[in-house]
């Protein structure tokens, strides 16, 4: 199965990598988006011993763009241009059995709307749908 994942800086999810399966083989397919590109130097950081470089002194600043705490969950989507230059952009997995809301637009964007109406308040109580709790699904 492919590892589908979203960037967390965008309105809409977008879909950043997507492995197709053709013949039989595994191919790779990414399409980069880059949202800002007025990126500020921070610090810097050396490869040590194991090869690894630290994210440590961006954590905080990554923390306050994305709105508090880091998910644990997160991941990073990493992109090299043609300087030689390293971009990481912040992303989480989207699980395979909710993909298709990603694929159309239509409904993500109903659900976004649905969610911001919810958290303005606009909610309607249709009661309890206990009375359906043992009924059978098709």
């Amino acid at each position: 199965m492919g590892n589908f994942t979203f960037d967390t800086n965008s309105q809409f999810a977008i879909i950043v990598f997507e492995t197709l399966t053709q013949k039989g083989k595994e191919m790779a397919h990414t399409a980069t988006t880059v949202l800002n590109d007025n990126f500020k130097r921070i610090g810097e950081t050396s490869l040590d011993e194991r090869k690894r470089v630290s994210l440590a002194k961006i954590l905080e600043s990554l923390k306050q763009k994305l709105g508090g705490e880091l998910d644990p969950a997160i991941r990073f989507g990493i992109y090299v241009n043609d300087a030689g230059q390293v971009l990481l952009s912040p992303e989480i997995s989207v699980p395979m059995h909710e993909l298709w809301l990603y694929r159309n637009r239509e409904a993500l964007k109903m659900v976004v709307r649905g969610l911001e109406e919810a958290r303005e308040g606009k909610l309607v109580d249709l009661g309890s749908f206990e009375k359906y709790a043992d009924d059978d699904i098709d």
